[in-house]
């Protein structure tokens, strides 16, 4: 996977993300935190949310799941079983998401999304578990 299709799949997510953040908020313009969206649960401003938060955070959760999938998808070419391949993409796309710099998209107050490396760093380990003999 080359490194500027790497930076294609991390904008892509972030993008998606970034595109629930607004999606999902009580107000135009206070998103969602990027760890609400992560989670699945629209944490409530004064306290214990409400009756909409708790059903706005299961379908987010839902629709959260469904675009991580996608992603996931995207590194590991839906291969079902071990991969040389897609064990060497995961990891390439870790690498990448670790360095600094490698995204230019901002939300709010100038702060980066950062939890596509949470997403690598799991189909890493999940297809190192699938490693012949492990």
């Amino acid at each position: 996977m080359s490194r500027n299709l790497i930076l294609l799949t991390i904008s892509r997510y972030e993008e998606k993300v970034q595109n629930i953040m607004y999606e999902y908020s009580e107000h135009p313009i206070r998103p969602l935190s990027e760890l609400e969206v992560f989670v699945g649960n629209i944490l409530g401003r004064t306290g214990a949310p409400s009756k909409r938060q708790r059903e706005l955070s299961q379908t987010l959760k839902e629709r959260f799941d469904e675009e991580a999938l996608q992603i996931i998808s995207w590194i590991t070419k839906d291969d079902e079983e071990f991969s040389p391949e897609a064990l060497e993409r995961s990891i390439a796309c870790l690498a990448v998401s670790l360095e600094e710099g490698h995204t230019n998209k901002t939300w709010r107050h100038g702060d980066h999304i950062v939890s596509f490396k949470y997403i690598a760093a799991t189909v890493c380990l999940r297809e190192v578990e699938r490693l012949p003999g492990y």
